[in-house]
């Protein structure tokens, strides 16, 4: 993010911020999957149909953004609870607001890919990015998978992410909505990406100029005049430059010292 125009934005705007959106979200979803479960077909008048938006059913613009991730009570809890450590997470290292900026910036970028290019908003992919935005944060935060097995937040990502691109590779239709999700995440994390890209690749070139211009092993820097030792042969010696510009250890010093 273009960290002064976000703060602008902050200062101005800040105020109105909703703190926890994400949880608020996802508490959306238990009350979508329990009115579905009451009113079998309710979550069809919910989704985001362009055709039925401009015929006045405005409100499919926000509420795709609530369909249940998943029709597992078991599973959408642990989805609840899952939604909710991000929304702290996030809501801590960013903000409120840059919260906000993230999770509406990714619903107008989906709205948009669905009203102008006919690319379905899915809210999986859509708390995908928010999954994403949380290991970026929090790479070395440990998951209990399976309320057993740790794993670190930035493995977790990184099969995420393989999967996603093994789907954007292999099914066409699924491209544009793969891309409109992940949008507002490019958009937060790419510069800095990048920038540490540059940065590795900066290291790199110094180490690499370092390492050619280091004198090649066993090769000695000082060696006294007068006894010969180098600093090969008693890393202890102290070499000082004599009267005659030549080096002398501190043994052979103190020896000829009157």
């Amino acid at each position: 993010m273009p960290d002064v125009f976000i703060n602008s934005l902050e200062n101005r705007f800040g105020r109105h911020a909703i703190p926890g959106l994400v949880t608020i979200l996802a508490w959306f979803q238990v009350a979508v999957w329990i009115l579905n479960t009451i009113r079998p077909g309710f979550v069809a008048t919910l989704t985001l149909e362009p055709g039925l938006v401009l015929k006045g059913e405005v409100w499919r613009l926000l509420t795709w953004a609530f369909l249940p991730i998943t029709d597992s009570p078991i599973w959408l809890i642990f989805a609840v609870w899952l939604m909710m450590m991000f929304s702290a997470g996030l809501d801590h290292a960013w903000g409120p607001f840059k919260v906000n900026l993230y999770i509406f910036g990714g619903i107008i970028s989906m709205i948009v890919g669905a009203m102008f290019f006919s690319s379905p908003p899915l809210g999986l992919t859509l708390y995908t990015s928010i999954f994403l935005a949380f290991a970026a944060i929090a790479p070395n935060f440990e998951l209990l998978l399976f309320f057993i097995l740790p794993v670190k937040m930035k493995w977790l990502a990184a099969l995420t992410g393989a999967g996603l691109l093994l789907n954007f590779i292999n099914t066409p239709q699924m491209r544009l909505p793969i891309l409109f999700s992940l949008l507002n995440f490019f958009i937060a994390f790419g510069p800095g990406f990048v920038r540490w890209l540059k940065l590795r690749g900066t290291v790199v070139e110094r180490r690499a100029r370092y390492d050619a211009a280091k004198a090649p092993e066993g090769t000695w820097i000082h060696r006294c005049h007068a006894c010969g030792k180098t600093d090969l042969d008693d890393p202890t010696l102290d070499f000082r430059v004599g009267a005659d510009g030549e080096d002398y250890c501190n043994v052979c010093r103190e020896k000829k010292k009157p």
